[in-house]
C-alpha cells in the first residue's frame, strides 16, 4: 500500500505542475505547439492501432528511498535552503506509463505565475535565467521502453551571487509527437511534465504581497439604483518568499451609498516578483456622480502579515444620465410650454 501511495503522490505533484505553455512553431509542413499532459491519462493525438489503443502518459519525481530508487519519495517537489555557492546532488526518477516507447528531453527550466496565479513553467523555446541555469541533468536525452522508469541525477550549484529568498523552476520530461489539428495539417506536439523545484537562498528575507494597482468602472443603466461596478485590482509579490494570501473588495457610491462586499476569497501563491490580476462585479449599485472602490490584501504570512492589510482604492464618475436626460426633457417642455403662453398672450 505504502508503494501505491507513493506512486500516487508522484501523480499528483507531476499533475501540479503548471498549466499550457504557449505554442513554438516549427518549419513547414508541420506546425509546432506545445502542451502539458496529465499524467495517465489519454494523449489528444493517442491513435488506434488495430483494435488497440496507443497511450501515453510519464511522471516526474524526486528519487525515492535508497532501498528502491525507483519508488518516488514522500516528497512532492524538488525543495532546498541552500547557501551561495552551494551545491547539492540529488536524483529524479522519470516514469514511462506508456505502452510504448518514448523519446524523451529531460530538462530544467525557470517558473512563474501565468495570468490566473497558477504556477507555470517557461515555454519551451524561452531560455531560463534563474533556476534553470543552476541545475544540471546528467542525462538530457532519454529514450525508454513502455512500462519502464530511469533514475537521473541532477547537480544544483547555486551562484555565489544568488539573491537570497525564494527561487522556483522545474525539471520537465518532453515528448515530441505528431497528430492532425482540426484543420487537418500535421501538428508537432511537444507534451511536458514534471516536478516543480523551489530554492530559498539565506538571507534577509522581506515578504511583501501588495495591492499595485485597482481600476473601477461604472455601468449605469436606466434605473439609476440598478449600474453596475466593474472592479479590477492587480496583486503583486514585491518581496523575496513566495506568498499566499486572502483578498477582498468593496463598491459603493456617494457617502457610503449602497455599499457591497465580496467574501473573503484566496490569493494564489504567487512567486518573488510575480503578480496575478482579479476582478469583481456588483450590481445593484447607484449612481451618485461617484463611484468607490477598495481593495484589500491580507497575506498569509506571518511576517508579512504583521506588517499590516494593504490595500487601494478607485473612484470613477457613476452619473445618473437617465435623471438627468428625464430632468432635461421636463425642463425643455416647461421652457417651451411658458414660452408657448407668452407668445399666446402677446397676441
Amino acid at each position: 500500500m505504502k508503494k501505491w501511495r507513493r506512486l500516487g503522490l508522484a501523480l499528483a505533484a507531476a499533475l501540479a505542475l503548471g498549466a499550457t505553455a504557449p505554442p513554438a512553431h516549427a518549419a513547414k509542413p508541420a506546425k509546432s505547439t506545445t502542451t502539458t499532459t496529465a499524467p495517465g491519462t489519454r494523449d489528444p493525438i493517442d491513435e488506434p492501432i488495430g483494435s488497440d489503443t496507443v497511450v501515453n502518459a510519464w511522471a516526474v519525481a524526486p528519487v525515492g528511498p535508497s532501498v528502491d530508487p525507483t519508488q518516488p519519495s514522500e516528497r512532492p517537489f524538488l525543495t532546498y535552503s541552500v547557501t551561495p555557492g552551494q551545491v547539492i546532488h540529488d536524483e529524479v526518477v522519470l516514469y514511462n506509463y506508456s505502452n510504448v516507447p518514448l523519446d524523451f528531453r529531460l530538462y530544467p527550466t525557470d517558473a512563474f505565475n501565468n495570468e490566473q496565479g497558477a504556477f507555470d513553467a517557461l515555454p519551451a523555446n524561452q531560455k531560463a535565467k534563474d533556476v534553470g541555469t543552476w541545475v544540471k541533468v546528467d542525462q538530457e536525452n532519454l529514450a525508454l521502453p513502455a512500462k519502464t522508469q530511469a533514475v537521473v541525477p541532477i547537480t544544483v550549484a547555486v551562484p555565489r551571487q544568488a539573491a537570497p529568498g525564494d527561487h522556483a523552476g522545474a525539471i520537465l520530461a518532453s515528448s515530441i509527437a505528431q497528430g492532425t489539428g482540426p484543420d487537418g495539417q500535421v501538428v508537432n506536439v511537444d507534451r511536458r511534465t514534471g516536478t516543480r523545484m523551489y530554492i530559498r537562498v539565506a538571507g534577509k528575507l522581506t515578504p511583501q504581497l501588495t495591492i499595485t494597482k485597482v481600476t473601477n468602472t461604472y455601468k449605469p443603466s436606466l434605473n439609476p439604483f440598478s449600474g453596475k461596478s466593474v472592479v479590477s485590482y492587480r496583486v503583486e509579490n514585491q518581496g523575496n518568499v513566495r506568498l499566499a494570501g486572502k483578498h477582498r473588495v468593496s463598491a459603493s457610491g456617494l457617502f457610503g451609498l449602497g455599499k457591497k462586499n465580496t467574501k473573503q476569497a484566496d490569493v494564489p501563491e504567487l512567486l518573488p516578483g510575480q503578480g496575478v490580476t482579479l476582478h469583481a462585479t456588483f450590481s445593484g449599485m447607484p449612481a451618485t456622480f461617484l463611484d468607490f472602490a477598495t481593495a484589500k490584501v491580507d497575506p498569509d504570512d506571518v511576517l508579512a502579515h504583521h506588517l499590516g492589510v494593504t490595500s487601494r482604492s478607485a473612484a470613477t464618475l457613476a452619473v445618473p444620465w437617465s435623471v438627468i436626460a428625464l430632468a432635461t426633457i421636463v425642463a425643455l417642455s416647461l421652457y417651451a410650454r411658458r414660452s408657448y403662453r407668452r407668445r399666446t398672450a402677446g397676441e
